[in-house]
């Protein structure tokens, strides 16, 4: 399993970090879903798991 952190993601997604870590709390729907790992505050993201969810939010023929 590949985890990515919060700077992968923010490249992924071509946002800044704090972007991001502001979209977790605000607008968690902006973001992929994330790995909770127990006993850390660590922010990880399981690699098919944000390719799922970037599949999920291609616009289709063009349209949001």
């Amino acid at each position: 399993m590949n985890l990515l952190n919060i700077h992968e993601i923010a490249a992924i997604m071509q946002r800044s970090v704090e972007t991001v870590r502001k979209d977790l709390h605000r607008n968690p729907q902006a973001v992929p879903p994330r790995v909770i790992l127990p006993g850390t505050r660590l922010l990880r993201w399981r690699a098919e798991d944000v390719a799922d969810w970037l599949q999920q939010h291609v616009a289709k023929g063009g349209q949001q």
